[in-house]
């Protein structure tokens, strides 16, 4: 990866709290609580699985760069939904959560020299990650998200 195309992931990866409040915003609890147009999960289940993620991603993060094995450890996605009643809580602390660790995560990023961004580290189980590839993954998947949660209020993307 070049300079410019991680310039234009970070770019992404700090706007992706915005834009994943403004997919949200206004929306009734009808709204928020509503059947996708196809199986999935609701417009507040997608906030809070964004939430969940960004919490053990940013334990992932710190972990890489500690040099400590990182397992990627499974989730059931659904299973993780129904425990931690996603389909019940408010969305604004999910939303504060996402948007704290994802400035805590850009201002470690900031701070680090070019060998600790593409430094392979180890995951058991899994090919070796750099922060670039964790930068990568975390970007995609709330990108992702917010298309899911556009969907499941709208039926488009």
């Amino acid at each position: 990866m070049n300079l410019e195309e991680r310039a234009d992931l970070l770019v992404r990866f700090r706007a992706a709290p915005k834009l994943l409040a403004d997919a949200v915003a206004g929306s009734s609890i009808a709204q928020l609580d509503g059947a996708p147009p196809e199986p999935g999960w609701t417009a507040r289940e997608n906030v809070h699985h964004v939430s969940d993620i960004a919490v053990m991603g940013a334990l992932r993060l710190r972990l890489m760069l500690l040099d400590i094995e990182v397992e990627m450890w499974p989730t059931d996605q659904d299973t993780m939904q129904k425990r931690l009643r996603n389909d019940k809580r408010p969305i604004t602390p999910a939303l504060k959560t996402v948007e704290g660790l994802v400035e805590s995560a850009v201002s470690i990023m900031g701070v680090l020299r070019e060998d600790e961004w593409t430094q392979p580290r180890p995951t058991p189980g899994y090919n070796s990650r750099s922060v670039e590839d964790w930068l990568v993954a975390n970007v995609r998947h709330i990108e992702e998200h917010i298309d899911q949660i556009r969907y499941a209020l709208t039926g488009t993307c």
